[in-house]
């Protein structure tokens, strides 16, 4: 997909160009690795400046420099990305603090930049199945730290300062890793989980069964009340597209077997299952998603007095008279009250056209590849859905799964192109 050769140099001997390569792929792979592992880090940073500098955004510039010196760092027009770009900056223009909507229009650029061109880059490289492999790979080192974690706690009740839980709720400890919070991390147990679950489900591939136990584990180990409507939704989204292949006695017992399982766990985890799930049924909806719900009016109204531009990147608080910390409840109504109209549709606009892309993609080809991006795809929109229950349009792993399907996509279209040349050639 790129050529080597110019990016490391004519004069260089067989032996030694071989021993280059070698190293700087495996050290693009590696840094991919720590990059998608960290990805969610949230509260691992370094000051800087007055700025505070995420350890997974130091590692995704190194992966990016990496690629650049490969020169498989490449530049797609996308045009939902560049009039999301555009309408970010006029909103900064129009911002109640220029400054912050400055240093929050950064972050953007930032995304773009080293998550979105680089994620894309690098799929385009080596392959969508290389990227699964190292992201599966991921989750599961994250699986072994959280049940670490986990378990230091109940057993010894010690925790890491640099690893600590998330304190207790009505007696349950929480644990979210070195995310933000336990929300933060089962909205991103949501890509993992709905994507293994369709491999297995629709696909039969059994390997992907040790990813959804994990999964399942790290959901409840969460103690999210997100994370378990995701799976929920993820069930029953995947069994109609299951069904939607053709109804069989396995794909009609399949809910009863579910029920049953839900029934254990239910068992198992009664006083989890009765704070988490039952909070849902015995109080309002505002009450269980932690007075979320009140939010959402107040953002609307933002929104309604400045449909056009919003109140600037980063400067809703500011806008209310509260402290820049204070942000909105709701990602798409934060977009609108931040962005304005253009911004949300430029935001949801990416979403849509890389699920509508993927899903022709499947309708056309029905090959392996296809049903990955396809699978991916269909992750996308579930995360995204379950991304409502909170804020943060920013968020890397968001962004990441922007850019792997834009590449995915990408590279099954110049591999198409190219084989079309060779049968005419031919």
């Amino acid at each position: 997909m790129t050529d080597d050769n110019s990016a490391l140099g004519r004069s260089a001997k067989p032996h030694s160009l071989g021993e280059m390569r070698l190293s700087l792929d495996v050290f693009i792979h590696l840094f991919c690795f720590i990059s998608l592992l960290l990805i969610g880090a949230d509260r691992w940073g370094i000051e800087l400046l007055g700025v505070n500098f995420r350890v997974d955004q130091l590692f995704l510039c190194v992966f990016a420099l990496l690629l650049v010196v490969k020169k498989a760092y490449r530049f797609t027009f996308n045009g939902w990305i560049a009039a999301f770009l555009f309408l970010s900056l006029i909103s900064t223009l129009f911002a109640v603090s220029i400054m912050r909507g400055i240093l929050f229009y950064c972050s953007i650029v930032y995304n773009v930049l080293f998550l979105f061109y680089a994620l894309a880059s690098y799929v385009k490289c080596y392959g969508f199945a290389m990227f699964i492999r190292i992201f599966r790979m991921t989750m599961k080192v994250q699986f072994f730290i959280l049940l670490f974690q986990f378990a230091l706690k109940l057993v010894t009740g010690y925790e890491f300062s640099f690893l600590p839980s998330y304190g207790e709720y009505m007696g349950i400890y929480r644990f979210q890793i070195w995310f933000y919070e336990p929300s933060y991390l089962a909205t991103y147990l949501v890509l993992w989980f709905s994507f293994s679950f369709m491999q297995f489900l629709l696909e039969g591939r059994k390997e992907y069964l040790i990813d959804l136990l994990m999964c399942l584990a790290m959901f409840l180990m969460s103690t999210s009340t997100s994370g378990f409507i995701g799976i929920a939704l993820t069930v029953g989204v995947v069994y109609l597209i299951w069904l939607a292949r053709g109804i069989t006695t396995k794909k009609l017992i399949f809910p009863v077997i579910l029920l049953a399982i839900f029934l254990v766990l239910r068992i198992a985890f009664a006083s989890m299952f009765d704070v988490f799930i039952g909070r849902l049924f015995d109080s309002s909806l505002n009450e269980a998603s932690g007075g979320r719900i009140d939010g959402w009016t107040e953002t609307w109204k933002v929104f309604l007095e400045n449909p056009f531009f919003g109140v600037g990147p980063g400067n809703y608080g500011l806008y209310l008279g509260q402290e820049a910390g204070y942000v909105p409840t709701n990602v798409s109504l934060e977009l609108l009250a931040t962005l304005g109209i253009g911004g949300f549709i430029a935001f949801y606009g990416l979403t849509a056209s890389l699920f509508v892309r993927a899903v022709a993609l499947y309708r056309r080809e029905r090959s392996e590849s296809a049903f990955l991006i396809f699978a991916f795809a269909v992750a996308l929109i579930l995360f995204t859905v379950i991304l409502q229950i909170n804020q943060g349009y920013l968020r890397l792993y968001h962004w990441m799964a922007f850019g792997v399907l834009a590449g995915a996509l990408e590279r099954e279209r110049m591999l198409r192109k190219y084989s079309l040349a060779e049968d005419i050639n031919a």
